[in-house]
Order: structure tokens, then C-alpha cells, then sequence
């Protein structure tokens, strides 16, 4: 199976003055591929079997809303504000429309981490977020997971420059030269 990262994403930097950042990360995956002729092939084939009755609408029916809903919950883009002194919003964007939002006020933020999740034969890094009083991290880019270098490095220490209040060196292995507000993944 496919992961989004594994598909073409863009990276940006927008930088809104002195004290605040935002990191975007968008996907610019298909949203049609080769699941869906399978989607296609099998709602024909339910029409050829159980022919021309109600039953067969209904199957075709259920087969295709659950299309529908796939597609309406593919991640599009996925994004970080931080604004000193305030705090950071993490968001996500669906291609059908939805948005979904936290805000973490900067008094519960602990920390912010790159960290690795090892499954199976991979090790993915990702960003998160240390909340005060919470069980759980919040995962920054959670379902994009852009690579180590240079995205995840740049967002890691841009985040961390503006919340608490460090420097922001350049990502090691990037010529100083180079724009660092957009790259390919």
C-alpha cells in the first residue's frame, strides 16, 4: 500500500514578521489512481452478478458512497503556525473541504521533538509537540510524514526559534545559498 509521503509534496516557509512562522506542507497526489478502476471494476462486477434488482443498486450504491467518502478524507495539506508568546496552531486540510484545527497555548507547551516511530522494516521521523498535563503528543504533519532532511530539521528549529526564542541555523546539509522557503520532497 501507498503512503502520502510517498507521493510528489511541496514544502513552504511563510515567515509573518519577527515573531511568528508558518510551515505548509501540500500534497500534490492524483486524486484518481489505480485503487479507484478497482473501486470501478468492482461495482460492475456486483452489477453483473446479483443483475437488475434492488439489491443491486443498493451494493453499487454503498460501494460507491464509500468512494466518495475515501476521497473526501484524503489529507491535501497539513500545516504549523507558531507566534511567539502566543502559542501554535497545527491544522489539517482534506481535499473535500474539511479543516481540522488545534490550537496549544504556549504556557502548555513543554517541548517540541523530532522523534522515530519504527514499524515494520522502516523508521519514519516525525515532529511533535510535548503538552503539559497530557498523555499523548501531538504529531505535527501526521499523515504527510515529510522526510528528516531538510523539512522536518527546518520546521524543528523555526519553531522552536520563534516559541523559544533559539537561533535557526541552516539545515546542515543545504548549501547556505540555497532558498530555504521551498523545496521539493
Amino acid at each position: 500500500m501507498t503512503t502520502a509521503s510517498e507521493y510528489d509534496a511541496r514544502f513552504r516557509c511563510n515567515v509573518l514578521g519577527d515573531n511568528a512562522r508558518e510551515y505548509v506542507l501540500r500534497t500534490d497526489r492524483a486524486l484518481l489512481d489505480l485503487a479507484d478502476l478497482f473501486y470501478l471494476l468492482v461495482v460492475v462486477a456486483t452489477a453483473a452478478v446479483l443483475g437488475n434488482s434492488d439489491w443491486t443498486w443498493v451494493m453499487c450504491g454503498v460501494i460507491i458512497v464509500y468512494w466518495v467518502w475515501s476521497k473526501c478524507n484524503i489529507v491535501k495539506e497539513e500545516s504549523i503556525l507558531s507566534i511567539r508568546d502566543v502559542g501554535v496552531q497545527v491544522k489539517t486540510v482534506y481535499t473535500g473541504g474539511r479543516v481540522v484545527s488545534r490550537f496549544i497555548d504556549r504556557s502548555d507547551i513543554c517541548d517540541i521533538v523530532i522523534n522515530e516511530g519504527i514499524t515494520m522494516l522502516q523508521v519514519k521521523f516525525y515532529l511533535a509537540i510535548i503538552v503539559e498535563a497530557q498523555d499523548r503528543m501531538v504529531v505535527v504533519f501526521e499523515h504527510l510524514l515529510p522526510k528528516l532532511n531538510p523539512v522536518l530539521i527546518q520546521v524543528y528549529r523555526g519553531v522552536r526559534a520563534i516559541l523559544f526564542k533559539e537561533s535557526d541555523g541552516p539545515v546542515d546539509s543545504m548549501d547556505s545559498d540555497q532558498d530555504y522557503h521551498e523545496h521539493d520532497l
